[in-house]
């Protein structure tokens, strides 16, 4: 679509019909403006989304239980599963109590 306008301004410019020319040419400047201020509140949006979407893990680390980021697991970590959790990790799944 903006290719088509470009040459349209292009054309109206060659045959010097100056009106159609500011007013395509306007067209193309709010065009650009509006694309970038969408694009822009896109990123932010996806930028908010990962922010959210950080997954914790229910981790034993030093006899205490904690919730950490899981890209903070280290090997040795044990990691709590529950019902419906993801998990944070590559876990081995090991018998017992906690």
């Amino acid at each position: 679509m903006p290719c088509m306008i470009w040459t349209a301004i292009f054309i109206e410019g060659h045959i010097a019909d100056w009106p159609n020319l500011f007013v395509l040419l306007v067209l193309q400047i709010v065009n650009g403006t509006v694309g970038f201020y969408e694009d822009s509140k896109a990123g932010d949006a996806v930028a908010a989304l990962k922010a959210s979407l950080k997954p914790q893990a229910q981790v034993k680390r030093d006899g205490q239980w904690k919730n950490i980021n899981a890209a903070h697991l280290v090997p040795g970590d044990r990691v709590a599963l529950n019902a419906g959790a993801g998990v944070p990790a590559d876990c081995r799944v090991c018998a017992g109590p906690p």
